[in-house]
C-alpha cells in the first residue's frame, strides 16, 4: 500500500459516507505511536511480498522470492512459531491465497515462495489454530500435483474445514480452523458487493478477523494470541492500476481494522500493529481544471464505479469489437468513457497497443490510465516502490515502534512485545 491509497481511502469515505477511516483517526489518538519503516530485501531497493513478510515474520532480510531463508541460507524462526512455542493461540487471516508469501512469511521457512503446494504441507506441520482466506486449490487432491488431499490431512489433524461463508456459522466451538473460501485469492471487495453469490459465500475481511479474534482469544487463555492480518488484494489493484478495485479493498481492510480496535477497547493487554510491508505504483489524486476547481468532481465519479477493471477486461478478447469494448466498460465503471479512449484499450486487447512506458501496455493498465482522465487518480507504474512504509501502533510495547526503522527491525519489537527471546537464525 502506497501512502497515496491510504490518502485516498480517507478522503474517498469522507466524501461519500461523511466520516474518516480508522486508520487516519489513529493519528489523533492518545498513546499511539507512529513510524516509518525502509522496506528494501536482502537483493533490492525494491522488496517483493516474500522477503518484506520475511524482514516481519523472521527478523531477516532475504531475497527477493524467499520466505525466511537467507542469503546463506539462514532461517530464522517465524514469529508464529515462536508465539506457539510460548504457549500463545496464532492464526492467519488474508485476502489472497492462504499460502501466499505475506501469511507464509510469519509462519514457516520456504526456499521459494511460488511453491505454494509445499507452504501448505508446512501448514500443517505447523499446529497453527487457524487459517483463513483463499487458495483452496492447493489443499484439493484434484488440483495439487502430488494428488494430495490436504483437507481430509487437515480435518485428521483436528481442524475444522470450513469452505463457504456459511461454514464458518456453523463451526464446533474452541479447536483449530482451515478456512478456504476460493480456489485462488477471494474475489476483490468491488466485486464481491456487485454479486449476490459471490457475497453469500465469500466472508469479508472484516468477518474473518472477527471470528478469529473471537476464537484465538478464547484458545490463547491467559497466555494470549498473534494474528496477523493482510488486506492483500489492496496491492493486486495496484498492480493493474484499478482504482475502484484499489479503495474498496483499502477500505474493506479499514473495517476490519475497526473489528480489532473494537476487541482491543478498554484493554490493556492488547498490542495492534498496522502498516504495509512495501509501496505499490504510487496512486495519488492529481489536480485537475484551473486551479483544480474540477478535481472534487472527477474524485467523486469513483462513486459509480461498479466492477473491478479485471471484470471489464475478463469479459472482452481481442476479438471483442470496439463497440462491444466501450459498453462493457461503461456497464462496469458507469463512466461516459469516449469512443477514442475504448479504442485504446481495444488495440491493447489485440496487442498492437504500446504505452510509452511500455510496462503498462497490457489492457488491463491501459484500462486504469483511460479511467484515470474521468477520476484524475494517476499512478507512477505497475510494480512495488522503494517508498518508506506508514506503521501506527497502540497498546503494550507501541512506544518502541517510532522514528524510522528497518523492517527487519520491526521483529525483535514485536517479539519484545510477547515477552519472547531475541531470535538466532
Amino acid at each position: 500500500m502506497s501512502l497515496g491509497t491510504l490518502s485516498m481511502a480517507q478522503q474517498f469515505r469522507m466524501r461519500r459516507e461523511g466520516r474518516g477511516t480508522d486508520w487516519i483517526g489513529l493519528y489523533g489518538r492518545e498513546g499511539v505511536h507512529r513510524a516509518l519503516v525502509d522496506t528494501a530485501s536482502a537483493s533490492s531497493m525494491v522488496t517483493d511480498s516474500a522477503a518484506a513478510s520475511s524482514a516481519w515474520g523472521g527478523g531477516l532480510r532475504v531475497a527477493n522470492g524467499a520466505i525466511n531463508v537467507g542469503p546463506r541460507g539462514e532461517q530464522p524462526q517465524p514469529l508464529l512459531d515462536a508465539a506457539r512455542a510460548s504457549g500463545r493461540a496464532t492464526g492467519l487471516v488474508t485476502t489472497a491465497t492462504i499460502t501466499h508469501a505475506t501469511p507464509a512469511g510469519f509462519a514457516v521457512n520456504a526456499p521459494g515462495r511460488s511453491d505454494e503446494d509445499a507452504i501448505a504441507e508446512l501448514y500443517l506441520r505447523s499446529q497453527i489454530d487457524l487459517f483463513l482466506g483463499g487458495g483452496a486449490r492447493f489443499f484439493d487432491p484434484a488440483r495439487r500435483t502430488d494428488g494430495r488431499d490436504l483437507f481430509a490431512a487437515f480435518a485428521q489433524a483436528g481442524y475444522a474445514v470450513a469452505r463457504d461463508r456459511a461454514a464458518l456459522s456453523r463451526l464446533p466451538q474452541g479447536g483449530r480452523v482451515l478456512g478456504t473460501f476460493s480456489s485462488g485469492h477471494l474475489p476483490f471487495s468491488l466485486d464481491r458487493a456487485a454479486s449476490p453469490d459471490i457475497a453469500a459465500n465469500v466472508p469479508t475481511l472484516a468477518e474473518m478477523t472477527e471470528l478469529a479474534l473471537a476464537r484465538l482469544g478464547a484458545a490463547g487463555g491467559d497466555r494470549g494470541f498473534v494474528l496477523q492480518v493482510e488486506g492483500a488484494r489492496i496491492d493486486h489493484a495496484a498492480h493493474a492500476n484499478d482504482f475502484g478495485a484499489l479503495v474498496h479493498d483499502q477500505l474493506a481492510f479499514d473495517d476490519a481494522l475497526a473489528v480489532a480496535l473494537r476487541f482491543a477497547s478498554g484493554r490493556d493487554d492488547t498490542l495492534i500493529v498496522v502498516t504495509t510491508d512495501h509501496g505499490n505504483s504510487n496512486p495519488g489524486l492529481n489536480g485537475t481544471g484551473g486551479a483544480y476547481r474540477d478535481t472534487d468532481a472527477a474524485f467523486e465519479r469513483a462513486f459509480t464505479l461498479r466492477q473491478t477493471n479485471d471484470w471489464i477486461i475478463d469479459g472482452l478478447s481481442g476479438e471483442s469489437d470496439a463497440a462491444a469494448v466501450r459498453d462493457r466498460i461503461v456497464l462496469g465503471t458507469g463512466l461516459n468513457v469516449s469512443k477514442s479512449e475504448a479504442a485504446l484499450v481495444h488495440r491493447a486487447l489485440r496487442k498492437d497497443y504500446a504505452d510509452a512506458y511500455r510496462a503498462r501496455s497490457s489492457a488491463v493498465v491501459i484500462l486504469g490510465q483511460v479511467l484515470a482522465n474521468h477520476l484524475a487518480v494517476g499512478w507512477t507504474g505497475i510494480s512495488h516502490t522503494s517508498d518508506l512504509a506508514e506503521l501506527v501502533a497502540l497498546g503494550p510495547g507501541s512506544p518502541s515502534f517510532s522514528g524510522l526503522l528497518m523492517n527487519l527491525q520491526v521483529h525483535p519489537l514485536l517479539r519484545e512485545a510477547l515477552g519472547l527471546p531475541r531470535a538466532s537464525a
